[in-house]
């Protein structure tokens, strides 16, 4: 019985510390924001995609359409500044390219100011395969 609540404890605590950790990483400046793979991840495998942050792809919608993280929706940089809207519900945008998004082009297409609830993914799309983790295809 004591083994089991110790686990139960650990898992309390890992979330706990996540949650602090996320919290502290929202509260950094936009150029700092960032999440790791496999943080990402684990907010995936909890389903809080859509409910605690938004997760955006800004490759090109053919390469979306082959291969996304699971739970991204895609919104090249071209349509950025059409699609405010993923800024207006207060959750965090975690956004990824290929590599790493391009500050610069990603304010410009945000209107020339990015909300401070932006974060990155560390690696972008190369970094979470490099980590093989799941992947989805279709639009």
């Amino acid at each position: 019985m004591r083994l089991n609540g110790r686990r139960h404890l650990t898992a309390t605590a890992r979330r706990v510390c996540i949650a602090v950790c996320t919290a502290l990483l929202f509260a950094c400046s936009p150029e700092a924001q960032t999440i790791a793979p496999e943080d990402l991840n684990t907010y995936l495998e909890e389903g809080k995609a859509g409910r605690a942050f938004n997760l955006v792809d800004l490759r090109p919608q053919e390469d979306y359409a082959q291969l996304h993280v699971p739970g991204a929706i895609n919104v090249p940089y071209e349509r950025l500044g059409t699609d405010r809207l993923l800024f207006l519900d207060g959750l965090p945008v975690i956004f990824y390219d290929e590599t790493r998004p391009d500050l610069e082009r990603l304010t410009k297409a945000a209107g020339g100011r990015l909300p401070r609830n932006v974060v990155y993914l560390e690696g972008g799309f190369r970094g979470w395969r490099a980590a093989r983790f799941p992947v989805s295809n279709g639009a």
